[in-house]
């Protein structure tokens, strides 16, 4: 099958929980015989690279961004023209969702995430997507709570759960046995954005003693996140580690304690991060969002789940977890859940159902 994914960036350069997935996604389906291209913007000047997947890469350039959204009239021209077996657009970018909209190929479409800073586009925007979802033969979400947002009411019917699945690259093939130690290691994962709740984590690791955490990401909050943890005179417990590879990832989901997912905001759908981080046998700290969140790391089972933007309510769930056993009993059920409805080929093959679906 030809299939032709469309999103706003991609891996590389970028790192982040959406377009490594697309990569992963991407590379999986090459490697399964499949045709497939990409559609993305970011660059200044058009081009197209191909992978050693054979992974074919279109970069269209981009004008300017605004509010996290990129302006690229190419991508939507070349849209237009497409033929493909089966177009899958990513959400929400409205750019990609205009050139799939003029596409006549068969549309599938996954719904990552609500519009949060963005939402005075409302107005706009939002008759643009119900069109493309109503076009949609298929609309996927990663987990039971997004089906409930009332953007999709409009298809509900049409709306099929599809977890993501952890890549295989970044699960570590040797269980890992944690040694106790007098001092806890959280770990956060993730792109340093407004929506993560990083300030939140630091003011709390600023509560609690023999506490280190290590920030592993870039993005634009770095500089301000470094500045309070000065403020907070914690910088001797906390390690910006910027972006690292999938080596150096597997190896710090091995020797944390903890992770961490402190997001204060429901554009944080899913938490792909944190799926990887219990794929290696690590409990979870998150927040209640009522999105995918909730889903995935369940209070008491694999985690804890705690009030966002609620740095007491974070200090005191990093003080439970002090305790060796809970610590264990906790990592055990992440696991579990983790090989039991993240699992990374199966995702695939329930892409390709899909598809099919669509093609016919």
């Amino acid at each position: 099958m030809k299939i032709v994914h469309i999103f706003k960036d991609f891996y590389p350069p970028l790192a982040a929980g959406i377009t490594c997935y697309l990569a992963d996604v991407s590379d999986e389906l090459a490697r399964r015989g499949h045709q497939v291209d990409v559609h993305v913007a970011g660059v200044r000047h058009s081009r197209r690279d191909r992978l050693a997947s054979s992974v074919v890469v279109h970069r269209h350039r981009e004008l300017a961004r605004v509010l996290s959204m990129p302006i690229s009239p190419g991508l939507v021209r070349e849209m237009r023209g497409i033929e493909a077996d089966v177009v899958h657009v990513h959400m929400p970018n409205p750019i990609g969702e205009l050139g799939a909209l003029l596409s006549k190929s068969p549309l599938v479409c996954t719904f990552h995430a609500q519009l949060v800073r963005q939402k005075a586009l409302e107005p706009l925007y939002g008759p643009m997507r119900t069109k493309l979802l109503r076009r949609a033969t298929s609309v996927l979400v990663s987990s039971a709570a997004m089906t409930k947002v009332p953007e999709l009411a409009p298809v509900a019917g049409n709306v099929e759960i599809l977890p993501f699945g952890v890549s295989p690259r970044l699960i570590s093939p040797v269980r890992v046995n944690r040694v106790s130690s007098e001092v806890l290691r959280l770990l956060f994962v993730g792109r340093l954005v407004y929506y993560k709740g990083l300030d939140v984590l630091l003011r709390a690791v600023a509560l609690v003693e023999d506490v280190t955490l290590d920030v592993v990401g870039e993005g634009p909050e770095r500089h301000a996140l470094e500045s309070l943890t000065d403020e907070l005179g914690i910088r001797k417990r906390v390690s910006f580690r910027g972006y690292v590879d999938d080596d150096a990832l597997r190896e710090t989901y091995g020797t944390a304690d903890v992770f961490v997912l402190p997001s204060s905001s429901r554009a944080e759908a899913f938490g792909m991060a944190m799926s990887e981080a219990m794929a290696n046998g690590l409990p979870a700290i998150s927040t209640a969002l009522r999105t995918g969140t909730d889903w995935v790391n369940v209070d008491a089972v694999t985690g804890l789940v705690v009030p966002a933007g609620d740095s007491r309510a974070l200090a005191d769930a990093v003080e439970r977890l002090r305790d060796p056993h809970l610590r264990h009993v906790l990592a055990m059920g992440a696991r579990d859940r983790a090989d039991a409805l993240f699992g990374f080929a199966s995702h695939v093959d329930e892409l390709e159902r899909v598809y099919r679906e669509a093609a016919r």
